[in-house]
């Protein structure tokens, strides 16, 4: 919901929203620091009396803001391009509701994985600023989803083109006669999100409000099959009674989740503590530098043996130790241009095989960079979010199944 004073968009109640949010934000400060830029140098240009050869006649510099730019799009674009992918994408549904533009107000019809369906019109509640909902907002009968559960939406009209509009959920569908278009409604919390008809449909369309209520799987459930055999009631004592459940719901459910969210993070704390910080921060360095430094001190020992019986050798006998030095160096140099000349199949195998190696490092190097970049570029949300997410959404799922095979197996 929006509020006075709001500069920037609604907070995101799903994902495709929140990354929509994200894409905003991530493109806003691109734009900021490329006018600062373009501001800072024309400001530069117009003050300055002097131009210099260099600015002028500049291969580089062409080369740079020709480049440039084509990054700055390729960072914009790639987000977008995944977003508009997702904005289509729809996996297994687990139920659907078939939105209906009419002149003017709206119509929902449900159904379910076992065949149920029943349906209710949504008008804009007259008198509602004198009850303390908003106004022009509230709506007779809400349309009832559940949160954190694959839902698809169906739009389409009945007569003339109107448009489906959640702005917090990121979610806006043209409904046209004669078509249907499909949208994903999956909430990330429980809650009364309100849109407007967004596009001009007649001298009534500032009146097609959208009322939008989210409610967890199990209040959804006990709504599904409360309205199994009749249509939705028309006054908002239903509305307020499941906003209610939800929200005692969501209370409980948010305190257990805390709780065993802490005392996991608290076992796993321990584990990994005794694990990876004795194990690896201690363990692995002493042995690593154990070992390395035993090998470089055998090695730098000896070395310096060496050297300091050659230095004693070339106190007592100049002349023969710079001979033994220069023949030994000179041996080594031999040794391996006798090695490249004598094998030469086995000496062009190992410089390919190096070279080869080299490059596929590179490569790896190379790919791993781009794809680090390009991941980091696609998605704002991080990889925790992502997972429970989707941990809460399949478990919602499980629910959602098994409550409604355990009522139609009870009402058999």
């Amino acid at each position: 919901m929006s509020f006075w004073g709001q500069i920037g968009l609604q907070e995101g109640t799903s994902v495709l929203g929140v990354e929509i949010q994200a894409l905003h934000d991530y493109g806003m400060i691109i734009m900021v620091g490329i006018f600062s830029f373009v501001g800072f140098m024309l400001f530069k240009v117009l003050v300055s009396k002097y131009f210099s050869v260099e600015y002028l006649q500049s291969q580089w510099l062409e080369v740079v803001w020709t480049i440039l730019p084509c990054g700055l799009l390729l960072m914009l674009g790639l987000p977008s391009i995944k977003l508009l992918y997702l904005m289509d994408e729809l996996e297994l549904p687990e139920g659907t509701v078939k939105i209906v533009g009419h002149q003017w107000y709206w119509s929902y019809e449900y159904s379910d994985s076992f065949g149920s369906n029943y349906s209710y019109d949504s008008y804009m509640a007259s008198g509602s600023e004198s009850s303390g909902d908003y106004r022009l907002l509230e709506v007779s009968n809400r349309c009832v989803v559940a949160a954190m559960l694959h839902m698809r939406g169906l739009v389409t009209s009945d007569d003339v083109i109107h448009s489906w509009a959640i702005p917090s959920a990121s979610i806006k569908a043209d409904a046209i006669p004669g078509r249907i278009n499909q949208i994903g409604l999956c909430f990330l919390r429980s809650g009364v999100f309100y849109g407007e008809c967004s596009e001009l449909c007649g001298i009534n369309h500032s009146f097609m409000p959208i009322c939008v209520e989210a409610v967890s799987v199990e209040v959804f459930t006990m709504w599904i099959v409360s309205n199994h055999e009749s249509n939705l009631n028309n006054s908002n004592s239903m509305n307020k009674a499941l906003l209610a459940l939800s929200l005692i719901y969501d209370v409980f459910s948010s305190m257990w989740a805390s709780v065993s969210s802490v005392v996991r993070k608290l076992i796993y704390l321990y584990y990994w503590w005794f694990k990876n910080v004795f194990y690896y921060g201690l363990y692995v360095p002493a042995e690593f530098c154990v070992k390395s430094g035993w090998s470089l001190l055998k090695w730098g020992s000896g070395m310096c043996l060496s050297f300091i019986k050659w230095v004693g050798w070339f106190l007592v006998s100049p002349l023969d130790a710079s001979l033994y030095a220069v023949t030994y160096t000179f041996g080594q140099v031999c040794s391996g241009i006798w090695y490249v000349v004598t094998k030469p199949i086995e000496f062009t195998c190992w410089s390919v095989k190096s070279v080869i190696k080299g490059i596929r490092s590179l490569l790896s190097f190379s790919v791993f960079l781009i794809s680090s970049v390009v991941s980091s570029m696609s998605s704002f949300t991080d990889d925790g979010f992502k997972e429970v997410v989707m941990e809460r959404v399949n478990l919602n799922t499980f629910k959602f199944l098994w409550l409604l095979q355990d009522y139609y197996k009870n009402r058999r």
